[in-house]
């Protein structure tokens, strides 16, 4: 018996079941069936009256004419059907046809920079007048008798940020410490950003910088950076003033250095390493002035320190100069609190976000509705016992002046103030000067010079209320006020001109006109006559505020 029998006897056929068969049994099974090339599926027969076998309904705007393409201009953007491209993918910043530009840098020629969150400030913010502009105001008051308008003394020191206050106050359970420059009281969140403001500020205040020749640098330097902004060379950064110079081109774009960096471009052609080594043939040396060292360098013969000859003294490089300002300088300079009060534009030039955020929300909401500065000057003007009324009704106008409003009678009175109070009954809102004239026609006899020092006497005492615009009216609980049709038309053509330029943040000096009370400021402050003087320039004279 072969091998071939002996397997198929025993069973031990290792062929699959289809291939134990006969074939025919498959041939006949698939013979008469259509299959797809494409697909590979059985292509079976379509029902009769089904929704393939039926023509296609025609489109509704089959009939009407198709738009015209529409044509864009040189300067007008067009989407990515119009420019015949495909759909933009994310990150894909390859140039269009639109532009030799990436796309993330079409719209208003700026890259997208994602922004850092910046959590907001936890502390309470009041805006207060500065006191040296304060006191003017009320050597004004004291030296009139007439009424002024408070809410335009507000808007005097909105208009002019330099001569307000920010007081940043938090709780003393919370970690916020404030840190404050004691030369220019700027401020900061951090320790950090107040030294590097000093650093960059204060570091001359106190050394004697000064240029020297010197050798160019030696050494192999394969590149050296260039600054974009300015086209000024930064150095090779192998070189040790690298990170100095860094920081000091930083400093003055007013960026950090890591930003600052994204704007420096290397150069590895040997021309400009050549050029950036002629610029560093003159070197930077700083010499401690006298005045801020603690042990004054001196010299054998000399009776004074501050006559020291300044070759005599020790140079020292940017490191030195550094270290032995951070030693013995700096500790003096910097002051951290809870609390800190300090002029608004030194608050505004400081370089923690969180803190010029809440400055800048709380300014916005004191040029809509002044709150803090309205309570501040309520509290100063009742301090030194002036008198606040509101004109007309509890809901007028609000009025300040340096009188206690006195009514009186005139039937114990000389005949010309019996006359001026009559006058003034008889016409309400009647002005100064349509008073004066009226006592020339009831008092021909009478000099005009001793009418005016007459009723003057009853405006010095309260028994005629004077407001800024010559207006007058009778000592009540709410004394009558109205504006003159001059002052009505000057107030909307300041309006008007005004409204197209104005900021959101910021609002214009209105326009006003000069009275009395520019007059006593400049003559009870014959040095500082104004409202809004700074530090470092001369002030300009008070305007008159107007009545709201």
């Amino acid at each position: 018996m072969s091998d071939a029998d002996t397997s198929k006897n025993l069973g031990f056929v290792f062929a699959p079941d289809w291939a134990r068969t006969s074939a025919d049994e498959y041939v006949s099974r698939y013979q008469d069936k259509v299959y797809d090339e494409r697909t590979g599926r059985e292509e079976r027969p379509r029902r009769e009256g089904g929704f393939r076998d039926r023509e296609r309904p025609p489109r509704r705007d089959s009939d009407r004419p198709r738009p015209p393409r529409r044509e864009f201009g040189d300067g007008e953007r067009r989407s990515y059907r119009d420019r015949g491209e495909g759909r933009p993918r994310p990150g894909d910043d390859r140039p269009r046809e639109g532009g030799d530009r990436p796309r993330s840098q079409r719209r208003g020629d700026r890259p997208f920079v994602r922004r850092e969150f910046v959590k907001p400030l936890e502390a309470e913010l009041r805006i207060l007048p500065n006191q040296r502009n304060l006191g003017i105001i009320i050597k004004t008051l004291q030296a009139t008798h007439m009424a002024y308008p408070v809410k335009k003394f507000v808007r005097l020191f909105l208009e002019n940020p330099q001569a307000c206050l920010a007081r940043f106050e938090v709780k003393p359970e919370s970690d916020i410490v404030f840190w404050t420059c004691k030369a220019c009281d700027f401020v900061a969140v951090s320790e950090a950003e107040v030294v590097a403001h000093i650093l960059a500020t204060h570091l001359p205040d106190f050394f004697d910088v000064t240029q020297e020749t010197c050798d160019a640098p030696s050494g192999t330097f394969p590149c050296v950076a260039k600054c974009t902004l300015t086209n000024e060379w930064v150095g090779a950064p192998n070189h040790h003033n690298y990170r100095h110079r860094v920081a000091e081109l930083a400093a003055r774009a007013g960026m950090s250095e890591k930003d600052y960096l994204k704007t420096v471009e290397m150069c590895r052609d040997q021309e400009s390493i050549d050029a950036w080594k002629q610029t560093e043939t003159v070197r930077t040396v700083y010499r401690l002035k006298v005045a801020a060292s603690k042990q004054p360098v001196a010299v054998e013969g000399d009776a004074e320190a501050s006559e020291v000859p300044a070759d005599t003294r020790p140079t020292y490089n940017r490191d030195q100069a550094e270290a032995i300002f951070r030693r013995d300088i700096l500790p003096d300079l910097i002051v951290s609190a809870k609390h800190v009060c300090v002029p608004v534009p030194a608050a505004q030039a400081s370089t923690s976000q969180s803190l010029t955020w809440l400055l800048k929300s709380t300014l916005r909401k004191e040029q809509s509705n002044p709150t803090s500065l309205l309570y501040a000057l309520r509290g100063a003007f009742r301090h030194r016992k002036f008198t606040i009324f509101r004109g007309n009704d509890a809901r007028g106008p609000e009025f300040v002046a340096n009188v206690t409003l006195t009514p009186i009678t005139g039937e114990h009175m000389v005949r010309e103030l019996s006359e001026a109070l009559k006058y003034v009954t008889e016409h309400p809102l009647c002005t100064r000067a349509e008073l004066i004239a009226a006592l020339r026609e009831m008092l021909p006899e009478m000099d005009v010079n001793v009418i005016v020092r007459q009723i003057a006497f009853l405006f010095a005492k309260g028994h005629i209320v004077e407001y800024y615009n010559g207006v007058l009216a009778l000592p009540e609980s709410n004394p009558r006020f109205r504006k003159l049709p001059e002052e009505m038309k000057r107030e909307r053509d300041a309006a008007e001109e005004k409204a197209p330029s104005s900021a959101p943040e910021t609002t214009p000096t209105s326009e006003t006109t000069e009275t009395p009370v520019a007059e006593a400021v400049v003559a009870s402050e014959p040095e500082t006559d104004s409202v809004t003087e700074t530090p470092s320039e001369e002030a300009e004279p008070v305007a008159t505020p107007d009545a709201e």
